[in-house]
């Protein structure tokens, strides 16, 4: 403490220096005042001074008895504090505890014993801070039947050579099992949607179908029940269904049974009952989680119907989805979408049509069903296109060869000259925007129309201001045939035109064995009025000398794994793996026995293509899904970047092992 004489009041010193300057004043008219002011002067400098030396004195002596008290009370603290808490040097040994450390690790002799040791062999370097500002914490560390979140600190004094951490243990028992009460009523809300429920009712006997829709309905609140849920119904095919998130993951656990439990279902009922269901947990509050709900139930029937998605905070999960899409026998929405497309394209200044990048038969044949469209709605119209590929070079060629569709295809770098504000863009063959030929154009252009056939993903083209998504038609060709005949009355087409339609389809459905309904036969009767020539097409799917010996390689290399799984791959980069990809595992498939074949084949550009198909019960969409593609049930492919053959096998293996498990436990 310093004891020296200081004037600590500013206003004190201004008195003084007053009264000195007064005495000398007084002083040169009257000496004898002026000496008395002056030795009052002095008097008062005097008695400050000593005010404050005493007053300074008693000040350090309340702060060392306040030091004193300090310590004492410091050290009460550490012995009382309500929280285990000990002091470890850089070891991690014990240097000293309080009763609680005692009492929570049961051990009255702690002094020099090893923290880690005593924690189940806790890493002491996942305690120690890497310096004094910093704070170690562990959220939650088990110490017999409590919870407790660890705090580390350096208390050591810069000065001391010596390091020393405090620990401090808080037990956060009583808040996690308050969380997990609070988990177990959070809700959950599903949107529940019998698929095609007019089609299945009329299906069944006349005396069967009020049977038919009470034994739907006495299943699902039957299932409701069970979880102790609340159930209503909207509509006869539609129900909104609230229980809690534990009840979730029963039903995940059980891979929503209420799907094979309705499959089950046969009240002379000839097409079979599915149902769709889209879930949510609890996300901000129950509006935004029933739009959640709604979302996952779009996501269902976008994939075709007869599954659960289930949107769980972060992440979206798929249960189901074992059943084809059943086609619709009406065409009304091909017609309301028919209207809906011309009246676009004709308040459209021009029209920009572009597939999924490396196009096949289907994107290209699709595209060219909308230039066939806007033609006779007399619309500017360009095909983006940045180059062809081995799979539509015949086809591609043909087209630019063609008077009236020599400038057809635009680069990516023309389409600048096409865009302005009236320009409407329609995508076909995909539902991804990053799967697009030009991906950035779906953000460029505000008006947006969607065709695709393709069972939805995660990421869908919710920008689309028209959307024609139907998993049941065998392919976009289809879907664009049928818009044809309602953009105009008598609608015709050249035969180019109907050349690549017809080939689209013809891909897709694998020469019409796949995937093929009524409206594919009558969409392929239509094209073929039209002067396609199935000898034509048929061109187009010639390979050359090369990929024969490609194919006899890969299917003489095929593995079978499982029993019922063959996987082949090509050791070399070939120019158009996509089309030789897809047609080998369709060979794979007539394999006695095989249910699905998966096919890898490394493109020239380095990206490897996946291929797969299957048949009975297997769903390859899944399978691909995982591995960041898709497709339909028994048709499904993915691009890999990044990764060599022998990676993407590997991966393959793994990810159709997986599924094998959690769906037939092989």
């Amino acid at each position: 403490m310093n004891d020296k004489i200081r004037f600590n009041f500013p206003e004190v010193q201004l008195y003084l220096a007053f009264i000195f300057v007064l005495s000398i004043v007084i002083s040169y008219f009257d000496r004898q005042i002026g000496l008395f002011v002056f030795l009052i002067f002095v008097y008062l400098v005097y008695y400050n001074a000593r005010a404050i030396k005493y007053k300074n004195n008693d000040l350090l002596v309340d702060f060392k008895n306040l030091s004193i008290d300090m310590d004492e009370i410091s050290k009460q603290t550490m012995l009382d504090f309500p929280v285990p808490f000990c002091v470890i040097n850089e070891y991690g040994n014990i240097k000293w505890n309080n009763e609680k450390m005692t009492t929570m690790l049961s051990d009255e002799e702690l002094i020099e014993k090893n923290l880690g040791s005593l924690l189940n062999n806790l890493d002491i370097n996942k305690l120690i801070p890497k310096n004094n500002e910093e704070m170690i914490s562990i959220d939650d560390y088990v110490v017999g039947d409590k919870h407790y979140k660890i705090q580390t600190v350096d208390i050591a004094k810069n000065n001391q050579k010596a390091k020393k951490y405090a620990v401090y243990f808080f037990d956060i028992s009583s808040e996690l099992s308050l969380i997990d009460k609070y988990n177990e009523i959070k809700p959950v809300i599903l949107s529940i949607q019998v698929d095609n429920f007019n089609d299945v009712v009329e299906s069944a006997a006349d005396d069967f179908r009020p049977l038919l829709e009470a034994d739907i309905e006495r299943h699902i609140r039957f299932w409701v029940e069970k979880k102790d849920g609340v159930l209503t119904k909207l509509s006869k095919d539609k129900f909104f269904c609230v229980f809690n998130e534990p009840m979730l993951k029963q039903a995940e656990d059980e891979k929503f049974s209420i799907l094979d439990d309705l499959r089950e279902i046969e009240l002379s009922n000839t097409i079979p009952v599915t149902l769709s269901i889209g879930a949510s947990t609890y996300e901000q509050n129950l509006a935004y989680t029933n739009k959640n709900a709604m979302s996952a139930l779009d996501m269902a029937l976008g994939r075709g119907g007869d599954q659960a998605v289930c949107k769980i905070y972060d992440k979206t999960v798929f249960y189901g989805g074992k059943s084809k899409a059943v086609e619709k026998k009406t065409r009304v929405r091909a017609r309301i979408v028919g209207h809906a497309m011309r009246d676009l394209i004709k308040k459209s200044s021009n029209v920009l049509v572009m597939g999924h990048s490396y196009p096949d038969l289907d994107a290209i044949g699709a595209c060219m069903g909308i230039v066939a469209i806007c033609n006779m709605l007399e619309s500017p119209v360009k095909i983006v296109l940045s180059s062809s590929n081995k799979s539509i070079d015949d086809l591609y060629y043909k087209i630019k060869n063609t008077e009236g569709y020599k400038d057809i295809f635009i680069t990516h770098d023309e389409t600048s000259k096409y865009i302005n504000e009236q320009t409407l863009l329609i995508v076909v063959d995909t539902n991804k925007a990053s799967l697009t030929e030009m991906p950035q154009l779906t953000e460029i252009v505000d008006k947006i129309v969607l065709v695709d056939h393709h069972r939805r993903g995660i990421e869908f083209l919710d920008k689309a201001v028209l959307t024609f998504h139907e998993t049941y038609a065998s392919s976009a060709s289809e879907m664009i045939t049928e818009l044809v005949q309602y953009v105009k009355d008598g609608a015709k087409l050249d035969v180019l035109t109907a050349e690549a339609l017809l080939s689209g389809i013809t891909l897709d459905t694998k020469n019409f064995a796949f995937n093929t309904g009524v409206r594919t036969f009558e969409a392929a009767a239509f094209l073929r009025k039209n002067g396609a020539d199935p000898l034509e097409i048929k061109k187009f799917f010639k390979g050359d000398f090369e990929n024969f010996i490609i194919k006899a390689d890969c299917i003489k290399n095929a593995r079978i794994i499982e029993d019922i799984i063959a996987i082949s791959s090509y050791d070399k980069k070939i120019k158009g793996p996509s089309l030789i990809a897809a047609q080998i595992a369709d060979e794979l498939l007539g394999i006695k026995g095989i249910q699905a074949s998966f096919v890898v084949i490394e493109g020239i550009n380095g990206t490897v293509q996946v291929s797969a198909r299957s048949i009975e019960n297997i769903n390859v969409q899944v399978i691909m899904e995982k591995l960041g593609g898709g497709g339909h049930i028994d048709t499904a492919a993915t691009q890999i970047r990044n990764k060599s053959v022998d990676e993407v096998i590997k991966l393959v293996e793994e990810t159709v092992k997986i599924y094998l498990k959690e769906e037939y436990n092989k």
